[in-house]
């Protein structure tokens, strides 16, 4: 069987920020032409809350079928009151201390990443998807077999 590739798809300034200082997404404006690009060659990149407004709510997955995120990217969308910001994939959140009954479709895990990310490359299904974590991707065990 062939290994499921892991891919680090971000947005990121160019001097390397995933987010603002204060941890906001909003820093990073998305021109028209390259946003519809993003929606068509990955929609499931969208936050399920958000693939309605954009039109793609029946969008298939193309690329991934799995999520991996640190903490620091779940807080955002959870504080926003998503508390399964990608309920349209399988989510793996890496965090010793939040709360696994915040939501029933998100795996939350206190397990080693490259471990995890073997196993996972070992299943049969769609590419992985390390949406953020700059913790998670700084770890050589975790790197991208794909960069986009």
């Amino acid at each position: 069987m062939a290994s499921r590739e892991l891919t680090y798809y971000i947005a990121a300034s160019i001097d390397g920020y995933i987010a603002a200082p204060d941890g906001a997404f909003d820093a990073f404006p998305i021109p028209p032409d390259v946003r519809d690009a993003m929606l068509e060659a990955r929609p499931e990149t969208v936050p399920t809350a958000y693939r309605e407004p954009a039109g793609i709510a029946d969008a298939p997955n193309r690329l991934y079928d799995t999520v991996l995120m640190g903490k620091g990217t779940y807080l955002p969308g959870l504080n926003e009151g998503h508390p399964s910001p990608y309920a349209h994939l399988r989510q793996y959140v890496f965090s010793s201390t939040l709360d696994p009954a915040l939501a029933e479709d998100v795996a939350f895990t206190a397990a080693d990443p490259a471990t995890l990310v073997r196993e996972l490359k070992q299943e049969a299904g769609k590419g992985i998807w390390l949406c953020g974590g700059g913790k998670l991707a700084g770890l050589s065990s975790t790197r991208s077999t794909r960069s986009s």
